[in-house]
């Protein structure tokens, strides 16, 4: 268990270095799509790393 935590940790720490904005944001779109209708949007801006105006940026080419 430790393991698996542990490289989903690694995943999320690559995921926030080498991926632009719109890619997590793409990439949570594509992993978890009912959490976007559920979660509030700042704490989707705070998982994704970006402000809560930029999230609304990417929303709106959607």
């Amino acid at each position: 268990m430790v393991t698996e935590n542990y490289l989903l940790l690694d995943q999320r720490m690559k995921m926030l270095v080498f991926h632009s904005a719109e890619e997590r944001y793409n990439n949570l779109l594509r992993d978890e799509p009912l959490a976007l209708q559920k979660i509030p949007l700042n704490f989707l801006a705070s998982y994704l790393n970006v402000t809560q105006e930029t999230l609304s940026r990417i929303r709106s080419k959607k």
